[in-house]
């Protein structure tokens, strides 16, 4: 039986955590936030919930990018 996976989905691991996030000065993450908010534009919010509901379950995703968080055309 194949699983069948709909948009949106998280395409990489490698840049995950399990259990904790790294630490950050607020100067790094300060810049990350504003590069993610510039690369996902009005889909950041969703992009958020996403990464929140990961954390839900101890996975803390740090590579993300277009390319690894996919929507709907």
């Amino acid at each position: 039986m194949k699983a069948h996976v709909t948009r949106p989905f998280v395409l990489d691991f490698a840049g995950a955590y399990l259990d904790w996030g790294p630490e950050f000065s607020e100067e790094v993450l300060a810049d990350w936030l504003k590069e993610k908010q510039e690369q996902f534009g009005p889909r950041w919010a969703e992009v958020q919930a996403i990464l929140r509901e990961l954390e839900g379950y101890g996975v803390f995703v740090i590579d993300v990018t277009p390319n690894n968080i996919s929507f709907e055309p």
